[in-house]
């Protein structure tokens, strides 16, 4: 007779069902904040309709509300995959760059804690919101050059615990 393994790579059923409940994975599953959820599904049905990714998001609350849930519930809902960082992780343009160089049409990004995104970094994230390109200074100085890069349509969903402390060009770009 052999007994039960205290760490085994298959999933136990009861496992999955307390994960769920504490993270849902689908709008659905989202339990509280009904005004919310109904706004986000409006968002995410206007853009399954339209074939296209919905406006960027802005999730502003408390810590413990659910705004990290929602970020991956989002994605899921939209079928994309998420990259995941956080404000103070982006302290250069080059460092925003990097990430939105390598999302794939349809991604999610998700920023949480916005607030506390470098302004260099928040000022390149302007442009690569409204018109899906960043441009990429190389050199310094009076010789320094702009290079336009162009990166695919992606959905920001943005988090954060101080909406107060967002600059106006940035809560302005939010749907």
């Amino acid at each position: 007779m052999t007994a039960p393994r205290p760490v085994s790579a298959v999933a136990d059923p009861a496992d999955v069902e307390v994960e769920t409940t504490l993270r849902p994975r689908r709008l659905m599953d989202f339990i509280g904040q009904a005004r919310v959820r109904e706004q986000l599904e409006l968002v995410l049905e206007g853009a399954r309709r339209r074939g296209a990714a919905p406006d960027h998001v802005l999730l502003s609350g408390p810590p413990g509300l659910g705004k990290t849930s929602l970020a991956m519930i989002i994605a899921a809902e939209l079928g994309a995959a998420i990259r995941v960082t956080s404000g103070p992780a982006l302290e250069r343009a080059g460092d925003l760059a990097a990430i939105l160089s390598n999302l794939v049409e349809g991604d999610v990004l998700f920023i949480d804690e916005i607030h506390r995104v470098a302004r260099p970094a928040e000022e390149m994230l302007y442009l690569a919101m409204e018109d899906f390109r960043v441009d990429v200074m190389v050199g310094k100085g009076p010789g320094a050059t702009s290079i336009p890069l162009e990166i695919a349509p992606f959905t920001l969903v943005g988090a954060t615990t101080r909406s107060g402390a967002l600059t106006s060009p940035l809560r302005d770009r939010f749907g």
